[in-house]
């Protein structure tokens, strides 16, 4: 027998559906990377986590428990940058003469791919406070994200500059993460300049910055200066 309900004919999703929108976890974790980069830690509540989101507190608790693991869950949310930064790496001929440019590239291109999205500097930015926060190391994000992620690049360093200090390669790799930092605070050239360059020309900035990057790596102490 045939109903009503059975000729019924279903109805395409439109853009305006809850089919399209993200899932409430995700709004969470987008809303929670925002008010930590700009709050930190310890600045940014689960509840106002949740009113960002548009979501109850104990939706919030239900997904994530404690803060700790949103804040962890942001992080592992971007695994797949951490990852992108490691394939451009693991391509690389080290032996090739513009293995310091493409290893500086592999490094610097990833964050401000992500930097020139719209919503692109919250990242960077939580980066920023949590590699400066005293605190991080009860944390352990930097050890557990970035530390596997940093040996790599140290390793690809010492191959291809092997007569380099091998101590000097590891500072090198710091450096190179200060300077990729101190990008994100770019304010500052228009008043530098006295307006003659604008801040946020990702382009130019990156292309500068591969190339301070590699020519400061280059320019390190050989082995020999160790004695």
């Amino acid at each position: 027998m045939t109903t009503a309900a059975s000729r019924r004919k279903p109805r395409a999703p439109t853009s305006g559906t809850a089919d399209a929108e993200p899932t409430r976890r995700a709004r969470i974790i987008a809303a929670a990377e925002k008010l930590f980069a700009l709050e930190g830690f310890h600045g940014a509540s689960m509840r106002n986590i949740a009113d960002a989101a548009g979501v109850g507190l104990s939706v919030v608790v239900y997904h994530f428990e404690t803060k700790q693991n949103l804040y962890r869950a942001v992080f592992a949310q971007h695994q797949k940058l951490f990852a992108e930064r490691l394939t451009e790496l693991r391509t690389i001929d080290v032996s090739g003469p513009d293995a310091i440019e493409r290893i500086a590239t592999a490094f610097v291109m990833p964050v401000m791919r992500l930097q020139a999205r719209p919503e692109g500097k919250y990242y960077p930015l939580l980066t920023v406070r949590e590699a400066s926060d005293p605190q991080e190391k009860s944390r352990g994000i930097l050890r557990d994200y970035y530390d596997p992620m940093a040996r790599e690049f140290i390793a690809a360093l010492q191959r291809a500059l092997p007569d380099k200090s091998p101590e000097y390669l590891h500072w090198a790799y710091l450096f190179a993460v200060g300077a990729l930092v101190m990008n994100f605070f770019d304010e500052r050239m228009s008043r530098l300049s006295k307006h003659r360059y604008k801040p946020g020309d990702i382009p130019t900035k990156a292309r500068f910055l591969v190339r301070f990057i590699a020519a400061g790596i280059r320019a390190g102490p050989d082995v020999d200066a160790e004695a």
